[in-house]
């Protein structure tokens, strides 16, 4: 399992890039050249103005088998859910932000950050990661239905003397949920059932190991389709999860070379077909066999959704900011075309 990509750093030459002057392509012409096996889905405004324009399969279940993919299959959403973890908990105490979280009914032995800090992972927690492996395997911590927070508060604290660098770790968005009452999931998205997985993914060309999806809890445990965590962007992006207010919150990057936002990236680059650079909220997920990608282009209304079950070393996304690769090539077909 990799570790998510947070830190991008977008090079001023490479923002100046000129746009690509070759013929458009549809969504579906980018997927069918780049072999791509899963779900995409595209949808333009919220509410009653919203339309899908595209939400659909493309190849194969499994690699070189005869059952194709299919639109409305459910999905594990993998570190997406730290997306919809991070809207929720914000709109429910945005004063809270930074000040130190308390987990109700337990006593905790040390001190522990913020809710800002967990939710931009610069904290000293226990890393579910460091939990041992065997190869091909995934580590411990993931092999029982529901987190171990206990595990995640093992650490004594680092005296506070310094801000924390950034450390990716699952257990910050475990530990960020535990704090107050149990978290209601959007319509259409919930946490995983023991033994639930989604749509079975691959590596290598092989099924990923044994894992249960639910021992992730909200860092990356919730599973749906594609429309529903569609709904949740338009409400988002409308600021009726909480408000415009906690809407802005959200996608202001924490600055300092940084474009990491509470739960998401928030960048502006240009994509091949528009005018000029879009401002794009992008939040990445990859769980053993399976990648996610959820894209919010606000000034556009546009939402992207990518799901496939093969690994990062089956199928690379790339990185818009790059301008090269197969997001950039599914966003500028959804964004500046037609």
């Amino acid at each position: 399992m990799k570790r998510a990509r947070v830190r991008a750093l977008l090079l001023g030459a490479g923002l100046m890039a000129c746009i690509s002057s070759a013929a458009a392509e549809t969504v579906e012409a980018v997927a069918a050249r780049h072999g791509f096996a899963g779900e995409i889905l595209v949808g333009r405004g919220s509410g009653r103005d919203a339309t899908l324009l595209v939400d659909r399969g493309f190849g194969t279940v499994t690699p070189g088998g005869s059952v194709s993919h299919t639109a409305g299959q459910r999905w594990r959403i993998a570190s997406i859910s730290k997306q919809v973890t991070a809207a929720l908990l914000v709109a429910r105490a945005p004063s809270l932000l930074d000040k130190p979280v308390a987990i109700p009914g337990r006593r905790v032995a040390r001190a522990l950050p913020t809710l800002r800090a967990l939710l931009t992972h610069h904290t000293d927690l226990a890393n579910p990661d460091d939990t041992p492996a065997a190869a091909t395997q995934m580590p411990a911590f993931y092999k029982v239905p529901r987190p171990d927070l206990a595990y995640c508060l093992r650490r004594p604290a680092t005296p506070a003397t310094a801000a924390l660098p950034f450390r990716y770790n699952n257990c910050d968005t475990i530990v960020a949920a535990s704090a107050g009452a149990p978290l209601r999931w959007p319509v259409g998205l919930a946490m995983a059932r023991p033994g639930e997985r989604g749509v079975p993914g691959f590596i290598g060309g092989k099924p990923e190991p044994v894992f249960e999806l639910g021992s992730f809890g909200a860092a990356g445990g919730l599973v749906g389709t594609a429309r529903a965590l569609w709904a949740f962007d338009q409400a988002l992006m409308d600021g009726r999860i909480g408000s415009p207010a906690v809407r802005d919150v959200l996608w202001t990057p924490e600055g300092q070379g940084s474009y990491q936002g509470l739960g998401a990236w928030i960048f502006t680059a240009p994509l091949a077909g528009c005018a000029k650079p879009v401002r794009i909220v992008q939040r990445d997920g990859e769980i053993a066999g399976v990648q996610t990608r959820n894209f919010i282009l606000p000034e556009q209304r546009l939402t992207v959704i990518a799901f496939t079950n093969r690994s990062a070393d089956d199928f690379s996304f790339g990185e818009v900011w790059q301008q090269s690769g197969f997001a950039y090539e599914l966003l500028s077909a959804a964004a500046c075309t037609g």
